[in-house]
């Protein structure tokens, strides 16, 4: 039983009193006269009991409504941030499958397409969820597996460039060893990921269902492909993001005999620095290379490897396909090594101020966001070679 449900069990437990002390008041009011000695004793006995009762009731509800504006700001208030694995749990973007019909909904909203297009634009903000991905399914996305926090436009974050683990055993009175954990303080900016639409004419988005599915297929997939895009391959020459592959510091492990071989000896580079290798982003080519390899000509050879092709898992790792991925590359992460930055809002704008558009009954949408990316660990991100 919560502390909240015993409280309430208390109350209940004092109705019966509570009913008879009404009935004293009511009495006494309707008589017009004050209270007998032996009544005000009852009443103030009643109130004594009821108070420290009442009072940690509403010292419950205040701490859950702390607790509820606390998960509603989610990491701008969480402590965590300030660890190089903050974010890791806050949540990931749900721009994929469902959850992308879901946004396109919230686009919309509940006041219709004419509402939409009077108003001419509309915020609302990114599907953030808990599980980084949902079990039982294969991720459809990178932006499925990589943690995701909201930050304000201009941020920063620690990144750790040197991790030299000295600890030993010391005698008594003999200078202890020092450990070399070098944390680099880099300042972020969010930056605009945005597209336009052709010309559209007026009447055709008429249809609530058309506008919906048209911001679900094209708007916001190609909002999300772009996003991939930078996350994976951005140059960090502004507005571009700086990308996991242009980030200084990560691993890399060349091609080794064949891409099952590539990827076991990458997750080996993860786990000799004491970190782990969580999931695996991979070109639909090299997935398709593997599946091949354990099933046909290889099968002897890779017996036993630990391949799920319906789970999409190799070696154990969470696997995601994915296609921004330069050619013959793959990408193995650590799960706390980085987070995709957003401020938490999909802007949504349609206009026929382009052009003549007015004139010829033309409306064009603008679909943008403000991302970044936070590599904290560059060691806990390998980038394998998947052929020669």
């Amino acid at each position: 039983m919560s502390r909240k449900e015993a409280l309430k069990a208390k109350f209940a437990e004092l109705k019966p009193e509570g009913r008879e002390v009404r009935k004293i008041l009511r009495e006494a009011d309707s008589k017009g006269r004050p209270l007998t000695a032996d009544e005000q004793s009852r009443v103030d006995g009643f109130l004594a009991k009821v108070k420290p009762i009442a009072d940690a009731l509403d010292q419950v509800n205040a701490e859950e409504e702390t607790l509820r504006r606390v998960k509603e700001l989610g990491p701008l208030v969480d402590p965590r941030e300030h660890y190089l694995g903050s974010g890791a749990k806050d949540g990931h973007i749900a721009f994929s499958g469902p959850h992308r019909k879901a946004l396109a909904r919230k686009v919309i909203g509940a006041s219709d397409v004419k509402a939409l297009l009077a108003s001419g634009s509309r915020s609302t903000g990114v599907v953030m969820l808990d599980e980084v991905f949902e079990q039982g399914r294969p991720p459809q996305s990178i932006l499925d597996v990589l943690p995701a926090r909201v930050v304000d436009p201009n941020y920063s974050f620690l990144q750790q460039t040197t991790r030299t683990n000295n600890a030993a055993p010391v005698a008594e009175g003999d200078t202890k060893p020092t450990s070399v954990y070098t944390l680099t303080e880099l300042v972020g900016r969010l930056q605009v990921i945005a597209h336009l639409s052709e010309q559209i004419p007026h009447h055709a988005l008429g249809d609530n269902v058309n506008l919906e599915h048209f911001i679900d297929s094209e708007m916001l997939h190609g909002l999300q492909v772009a996003v991939e895009n930078q996350v994976v391959n951005g140059t960090g020459t502004a507005p571009a993001l700086r990308g996991i592959l242009a980030t200084s510091g990560i691993q890399t492990q060349a091609f080794a005999t064949d891409i099952l071989t590539s990827i076991r000896k990458g997750i080996t580079k993860l786990e000799g620095q004491g970190l782990s290798a969580d999931v695996l982003v991979i070109s639909a080519a090299d997935w398709e290379v593997v599946e091949l390899l354990a099933a046909t000509n290889g099968a002897t050879d890779v017996r036993g490897v630990p391949i799920d092709a319906t789970a999409r898992r190799l070696w154990g790792v969470q696997a995601v396909v994915s296609t921004v991925l330069p050619v013959k590359t793959a990408i193995l992460l650590d799960g706390t090594a980085v987070s995709v930055d957003h401020d938490g809002q999909i802007d949504t704008r349609w206009s026929d101020a382009v052009s003549d558009d007015f004139a010829k009954n033309y409306l064009r949408c603008r679909v943008e966001g403000r991302f970044g990316l936070s590599v904290y660990r560059p060691l806990g991100v390998v980038s394998v070679a998947t052929a020669a």
